[in-house]
């Protein structure tokens, strides 16, 4: 949908030629972002059947990953390959690595590692296609078109939406930016200037978030779209103009207010929240924009795309109430800052924040309304498995504030103190019931927390807290277990849609012998003949090695039929996340390829043969004394000749060199 074409300029020359489509020209305020992206939330793999392979493959193929990797690290050859800082952690001394044979990268102080694209989405927490659509307009190769299955994770509304209307949104809304902006730096700006010299926002502060400012006019905003040949009605979907009650025509939504402009990860403008700037008392302090197309308000943080890198060094995000609150710690240094976009943190927005950093720190304000919001932020992180602690301020300040009279070494002293979720709860409820003056105040602290408890995502987690707080309270454990249990069946049940995520179980890493078999069937291709030829499924016995080991020849078969072997990128993508990958990741980062990929198969198969016959050993000596044991002496003494029978095959096998 072309919402907007080219036309003469306008009274302020510049608006309609960088807006409209097509003029090939990327406004400043898109901070790195290379092209119109889908806010997608692609999960790992399955992905390659969402782009035609042969154009991943071309994707990888023209972005080398040492070229990639260099445009957000200073990085120096080492050898074969390449090292740096690792973008994903602190650290002083480089321990990520770039391997131009084989593409991938590795880091051997987080264990992060994948290839090209794995790069780009963990570096700019983009999706799987946000990840391919950067590549792909780096390179200048045109993006196809692609269709959505009902499980698609672009089925939001911005994803089921064409390319084509999509793009076109976000040029509305890159429009609607470049004229706050310039309104701001006009005569109409003065009065939001001024606001923000009070505020003492400097210059270079305003320019990274790129704030703006809407006219105190109904028509500011309407005219700009006009004279870039704008729909309006478009426009109105988006919540920039709303329209004009029992006549034609529309009016702005956003007037006389100091404007932020709200992006999404990949840095596309996809709303607005405007603080108002006059006296008028019947006037919200801040409106945002409607939720649309583009925008739903309990799915993006306010200042994820300019915190994401400085969230990633820092391993944390500080999360305030107010965009002020934020550009204020922004300005001092702590660009790990983030806001929930003027609403209670939401199930959502924790998930988002997981996906950068292990641990957030609410900074809230220093009144009931703050702590209020502090104590369902805290609650909400450990149902979320969020790990989130609690920085209080004194009363009546806010992160601003504060800030400004007492300056970073303060602020960074009340961030040191920060009370993990739990414990804040746990003393708010003390507090609030006085639990450790009498048995009913213990009662009813057990009861406010039991909710809490029961929404934990491991029962691990739970029994510990439980143990927590019968000490705090001074309270037998057994009896409070009980509280906790009779005020559980008083609570409404939960829907499995409003049910917290789980947190996984810890799993087991695999074997060194079939560990290698995985390697060998990334790096060498005979290995994948072999493997999948002679029905060799049965030497493995971690059923995870299995399914990726049939994963990754399945994937080489159906190359066989025309373009050869894929690229490690593509057989990495089968790998679904966890152990196995971490394990592999750093085995492929350590080992070089094998000088014969052919004779270093055999000898782990031979490896592979010992072990089998090992397991078989161990669970036939299992049984036989068993057997002994039960007086069943035909049955041991069969079981005693097999056992004999395999013992002198594993002695060959160890005999043979490999």
């Amino acid at each position: 949908m072309a919402v907007c074409r080219e036309r003469g300029s306008g009274a302020d020359g510049s608006l309609a030629r960088s807006g409209c489509a097509g003029s090939g020209m990327r406004s400043a305020d898109q901070g790195g972002a290379r092209g119109r992206r889908e806010s997608l939330n692609h999960k790992g793999s399955g992905s390659l059947s969402s782009f035609d392979e042969a154009f991943l493959h071309e994707v990888r193929e023209r972005n080398d990953i040492v070229s990639v990797v260099g445009d957000y690290v200073a990085l120096r050859k080492a050898g074969t390959s390449w090292k740096g800082l690792c973008p994903f952690h602190g650290e002083k001394t480089p321990s990520f690595h770039v391997h131009p044979d084989r593409q991938f990268f590795y880091c051997f102080g987080c264990q992060t590692g994948g290839d090209v694209l794995s790069f780009v989405r963990e570096i700019n927490g983009y999706s799987f296609v946000e990840a391919v659509r950067h590549l792909a307009e780096r390179a200048g190769i045109p993006l196809p078109e692609r269709s959505h299955t009902p499980d698609d994770p672009g089925s939001s509304r911005v994803g089921r939406a064409s390319r084509a209307t999509r793009d076109g949104f976000y040029e509305l809304n890159r429009i609607a930016s470049k004229f706050f902006v310039e309104t701001l730096d006009a005569m109409e700006g003065t009065q939001c200037r001024d606001y923000l010299r009070q505020r003492g926002l400097e210059r270079e502060t305003v320019e990274r978030f790129q704030l703006g400012c809407a006219p105190d006019r109904w028509d500011g905003l309407v005219n700009a779209l006009g004279r870039a040949g704008c729909d309006l009605k478009a426009a109105e979907s988006l919540g920039l103009v709303v329209k004009r009650q029992g006549g034609g025509g529309y009016y702005d939504r956003f007037r006389n207010r100091l404007m932020f402009p709200i992006r999404s990860v990949a840095g596309e403008v996809i709303g607005f929240s405007g603080r108002a700037l006059g006296s008028d008392p019947e006037a919200a302090k801040y409106v945002n924009s409607p939720e649309s197309p583009l925008y739903q308000k309990g799915d993006n943080v306010y200042g994820l795309h300019e915190a994401r890198q400085a969230m990633r060094k820092a391993g944390r995000a500080i999360l305030v109430e107010g965009q002020v609150d934020l550009l204020r710690l922004s300005q001092l240094g702590l660009a790990e800052v983030v806001a929930p976009l003027g609403t209670a943190l939401t199930a959502n927005q924790c998930r988002l924040l997981k996906r950068f950093v292990p641990q957030v720190l609410a900074f809230y304000d220093g009144d009931g309304a703050g702590r209020e919001a502090a104590k369902k932020a805290a609650q909400l992180a450990l149902a979320e498995g969020l790990a989130l602690s609690v920085a209080s301020l004194p009363d009546k300040e806010d992160p601003d504030s504060y800030a400004r009279q007492h300056g970073r070494a303060a602020v960074d002293k009340l961030l040191a103190r920060a009370v993990p979720a739990w414990e804040y709860l746990v003393d708010r409820a003390i507090g609030e019931t006085r639990a450790l003056e009498s048995a009913q105040g213990q009662r009813l602290a057990v009861e406010r927390l039991a909710p809490i408890l029961g929404d934990l995502p491991s029962a691990e987690e739970r029994a510990i807290f439980e143990r927590q707080l019968a000490e705090t309270l001074r309270m037998e454990e057994r009896l409070l277990r009980e509280v906790v249990r009779g005020a559980m069946r008083r609570q409404p049940a939960r829907s499995e849609v409003e049910a917290p995520a789980r947190v996984a179980v810890a799993e087991a890493p695999v074997s060194a012998s079939e560990l290698k078999l995985l390697e060998l069937l990334v790096v060498v291709p005979e290995a994948r003949a072999r493997y999948s030829g002679h029905d060799l499924e049965s030497l493995v016995a971690d059923p995870r090695v299995q399914e990726i080991a049939a994963a990754i020849t399945r994937l080489c078969e159906e190359h066989e039929t025309g373009r050869g072997i894929p690229e490690l990128g593509a057989v990495l993508e089968v790998v679904p996340q966890g152990v196995v990958r971490d394990q592999l990741m750093k085995r492929l980062a350590e080992a070089p390829p094998p000088a014969d990929g052919a004779a270093a198969f055999e000898a782990l198969l031979k490896q592979l043969r010992r072990d089998a016959i090992e397991r078989q050993l161990e669970a036939i000596r299992r049984d036989e004394r068993r057997a002994w044991l039960s007086r069943d002496d035909d049955t041991a003494l069969l079981l005693g000749l097999e056992k004999t029978k395999l013992e002198r095959q594993l002695e060959g096998l160890r005999a043979v060199r490999d």
